[in-house]
This record gives structure tokens, C-alpha cells and sequence, in this order.
């Protein structure tokens, strides 16, 4: 029982590895291709953000920065 659930950890763990690098990935392919990328990935963060602090605070922008920093120090 037990090696079944260090199982799922470590599975959920190497899953969520792969999401903050592919959210890393896209964060610089944001911020080199600017407009012409995809996906708004900062845009999206900040949104999200927006929804939990309030639309036009300056404090999210201040949040979404601090995300995006630490998504690519990782």
C-alpha cells in the first residue's frame, strides 16, 4: 500500500515537473516573440491573478512578476 502511494507521489511529482517547465517555456517564448507568440502566457497569469487580488491592482502585477521569476528560476 504504501509503495503504491510513493508510487503516485513521485508520478504527480515528475508531471508537475513537466508543467512548470513547458509554463517556463512558454513564458520566454512569450517574451522573445512578444505578439507573435501563441499564447499570452504572462497575459494569462495576470488574469488569473486579477481574478484572486482584483482587476487594476498594481499589487498583481507586482504578484504576477514574482510567479513569473520563480517559474524560471526553477
Amino acid at each position: 500500500m504504501e509503495n503504491t502511494i510513493n508510487q503516485i507521489k513521485s508520478a504527480i511529482g515528475g508531471i508537475s515537473g513537466v508543467l512548470v517547465a513547458a509554463i517556463g517555456l512558454l513564458i520566454v517564448a512569450s517574451v522573445v516573440f512578444g505578439q507573435g507568440a501563441s499564447m499570452n502566457v504572462i497575459g494569462n497569469i495576470k488574469g488569473l491573478v486579477d481574478s484572486f487580488i482584483g482587476s487594476g491592482a498594481s499589487l498583481s502585477s507586482i504578484v504576477t512578476l514574482i510567479i513569473v521569476l520563480s517559474v524560471l528560476n526553477k
